[in-house]
């Protein structure tokens, strides 16, 4: 009985051909195109817009020499278009260095720069905006 089961399934079964299955090495052509894509992402840098304002929100200086800072709404260091250089830090003001024109900029928390004309605004100075009724 397990037997006409077994020729009864394999009878019904569809036949598989090879025309179906995908290739599963790359071509020679592919793999040329990815080394030249690989390379040509190691030669040519990608050059990181800084962004219109930078925000300083908070700073603090432990005296284990473990610096934390806050910019933007980050704490990271490497952010796009600019990097904080927490080596640099002197009476509370920052250097932040721009990456598209290696411009340093001091901030002290509180104070937001625009990178387009330099102008550097305390918070506590901004006007708070109007409600429109």
């Amino acid at each position: 009985m397990n037997i006409y089961l077994l020729i009864l399934l394999l009878i019904s079964a569809p036949l598989v051909s090879a025309d179906n299955l995908q290739r599963l090495f790359t071509t020679v052509q592919e793999r040329m195109e990815l080394e030249v894509n690989r390379n040509k992402s190691k030669s040519e840098p990608v050059e990181q817009k800084a962004p219109s304002y930078i925000t300083m929100n908070g700073l603090i200086i432990r005296s284990n020499k473990v610096t934390t800072v806050w910019v933007n709404d980050s704490n990271e260091t490497y952010q796009e278009g600019f990097t904080v250089q927490l080596d640099g830090v002197n009476e509370l003001k920052t250097p932040i260095f721009l990456s598209d024109s290696e411009q340093v900029i001091l901030l002290k928390p509180g104070q937001t720069v625009n990178v387009l004309d330099g102008q550097i605004i305390d918070n506590f100075k901004k006007k708070p905006m109007q409600k429109i009724p």
